[in-house]
C-alpha cells in the first residue's frame, strides 16, 4: 500500500522515466504514446470527463435523444447495423446519475493506480478492451446498454490480479482484493438470464477481459 501510495505522488512523465530505467519496453513507442505524454494532466482525469460530458448530453434538451440512443447505446443488433463504434462509445454513456456516480468512484480509485503503477497506455488498453468484450458479449441479451460496467470490471479485475493481497471496502467492510475478484465474477456467471435488466453479460465479459489483459501483459510494461 506504501508503495501504491508513493507511485500515486508521481507525475505520469515522472513515472515513465522510473520504469524505463528498470524495465526494457516491450512495445514500440508510436502516436499514442506521444499523444499521452502531451496530455496535461493523468488520463483518468480525461476519462471521467467524457463520461461525465457524455451524461450531460443525455440531458441536455437541445440533443436529441435519437442521436443520443444510435451513437451511444448497443443493442443486439448493432454489429448487423454495422454501429461498430458504439461498441465503444457505450461504454462512456450514462443516463442514470446513480449508475455514472458508482462507474467513475470505481473507475477512480482503481484506475489511477493503474494509471500510476503502469502508465496511461495501459490504463487506456484495459478500459477499451473491457468495453470491447462486454459489449460483445451483452448481444446475448435482448434491450439497449449503456454505461461503464464492463470497462470497470475490466480495471477492477486487472487491479486485484495484479494487488490480490490489497484490502477493499467491501460495503466498508476490509476484504481482501482476491474475495472481490471472486465475488465479482460469481455475480456476473450466476446473473445470466435473470431478467433483471442488469448486465451481467458485459460485466462478466469486462472481468474475463482483464484477467486475460493481466495473463498477457504480466512482467511488462
Amino acid at each position: 500500500m506504501l508503495k501504491i501510495a508513493k507511485l500515486l505522488s508521481k507525475s505520469p512523465q515522472q513515472l515513465k522515466q522510473t520504469y524505463l530505467l528498470n524495465h526494457k519496453p516491450q512495445f514500440h513507442y508510436g502516436q499514442v504514446d506521444r499523444f499521452l505524454d502531451r496530455l496535461q494532466m493523468p488520463l483518468y482525469f480525461y476519462l471521467i470527463g467524457i463520461n461525465v460530458g457524455v451524461y450531460a448530453l443525455w440531458h441536455f434538451p437541445a440533443v436529441d435523444k435519437n442521436f443520443m440512443y444510435k451513437h451511444f447505446t448497443l443493442h443486439p443488433g448493432s454489429m448487423s447495423l454495422r454501429e461498430l463504434h458504439t461498441f465503444i462509445t457505450y461504454s462512456f454513456s450514462h443516463q442514470n446519475t446513480l449508475h455514472l456516480l458508482f462507474n467513475m468512484v470505481t473507475f477512480y480509485f482503481f484506475g489511477r493506480t493503474i494509471e500510476a503503477y503502469f502508465g496511461s497506455k495501459r490504463l487506456l488498453a484495459v478500459y477499451l478492451a473491457g468495453a470491447l468484450v462486454g459489449g460483445l458479449m451483452q448481444q446475448r441479451q435482448a434491450g439497449i446498454s449503456l454505461g461503464a460496467s464492463a470497462a470497470c470490471n475490466a480495471l477492477l479485475t486487472y487491479y486485484i490480479c495484479n494487488f490480490p493481497r490489497e484490502i477493499i471496502l467491501l460495503f466498508f467492510i476490509p476484504v481482501p482484493a482476491w474475495v472481490v475478484g471472486l465475488l465479482i465474477l460469481y455475480q456476473g456467471w450466476a446473473g445470466q438470464g435473470d431478467g433483471s435488466g442488469i448486465g451481467h453479460d458485459a460485466h462478466l465479459g469486462g472481468c474475463l477481459a482483464g484477467l486475460a489483459f493481466y495473463f498477457a501483459t504480466r512482467g511488462k510494461i
